[in-house]
């Protein structure tokens, strides 16, 4: 049994079909089947039910399909993993949001830098969901995300940074020259959201805030990218719920309010997150690195 005819049996039952199979797999349909063959008689067990009807899943197929896929999931990322480790020179893939770039991240590569120089960083600014699966493929090594995204059960986590919520506000709303506003100031308000498909967890939690107050934001503007928001909030098209370190940069005509609301008492923060297993010796390092610095300071 040779992973590629795994390969070619995922590609079948997953198509069901031998020529579009073979059209995924760019080769020809006489090979694919010899090569299923193949791997049935190493088995002993026939996979495919091949019929005039079309090709189905046997019992055994069934049971085999997805052990299949996980030995050629496992296989790519032994691959990735040994390549990484022999790379002449050492380099650390970095998966982030964009508000991880206004305090944490920006001093964490610094100071490795100085004690680490000839580690290479990677850096991708990523929506905090999207970073899930390219980690766990070991195409990334380490993702700073928002501390309420889901799915972080199979990850090594640490809290990295922690801040409060505030408002963004366009600078000529009279709600800009206010000391604090509330969650029901600012439902009444066009607001501006991320795409609940790019930033479910983001999106979910602050719709939860307002609903939590039994209100519901008005919104009327989709955008991912925080630099984005603040062009449109600067631009009088809404406001958003940003944090607190966001308030360190100064985009035009926009004013940071702080919000005073009883729900929001939980604070905003940013996790590292990161598969012990998968790390190179670089990764490692910075790893170990990151807690060291981040243990007493949040």
């Amino acid at each position: 049994m040779e992973l590629r005819h795994l390969r070619h049996f995922v590609a079948v039952a997953e198509e069901l079909n031998f020529h579009r199979a073979a059209t995924r797999l760019n080769m020809a349909q006489p090979p694919l089947s010899q090569s299923i063959r193949r791997l049935e008689d190493s088995l002993g067990v026939q996979l495919l039910d091949r019929s005039r009807r079309g090709v189905a899943l046997t019992p055994a197929g069934a049971a085999f399909v997805d052990e299949a896929r996980n030995a050629l999931t496992h296989a790519d990322l032994a691959r990735k993993l040994a390549r990484r480790e022999a790379a002449e020179s050492p380099e650390i893939s970095v998966s982030f949001i964009s508000s991880a770039m206004y305090g944490i991240l920006p001093r964490l590569l610094s100071a490795f830098r100085e004690q680490a120089p000839m580690i290479g960083m990677q850096l991708h600014e990523v929506p905090s969901p999207l970073q899930i699966a390219p980690i766990l493929t070991g195409d990334r090594d380490i993702g700073f995300v928002s501390h309420n995204t889901r799915g972080l059960e199979e990850f090594e986590t640490i809290l990295v940074e922690r801040s409060s919520l505030v408002a963004a506000i366009p600078a000529h709303w009279p709600l800009a020259s206010r000391k604090a506003v509330t969650l029901a100031d600012l439902a009444e308000q066009p607001f501006i959201l991320p795409p609940r498909h790019d930033y479910t967890s983001g999106t979910d939690a602050t719709i939860a805030l307002f609903r939590r107050a039994g209100l519901i934001p008005h919104v009327t503007q989709s955008e991912t990218h925080v630099s984005s928001t603040f062009a449109m909030v600067g631009a009088g098209l809404g406001c958003t719920l940003t944090t607190g370190v966001a308030a360190v940069t100064t985009p035009a005509n926009v004013t940071f309010v702080p919000i005073v609301d009883s729900l929001l008492t939980a604070e905003w923060g940013i996790r590292m997150i990161w598969r012990n297993s998968q790390l190179s010796a670089a990764a490692r390092q910075f790893v170990a690195f990151a807690q060291d610095k981040i243990s007493d300071q949040v």
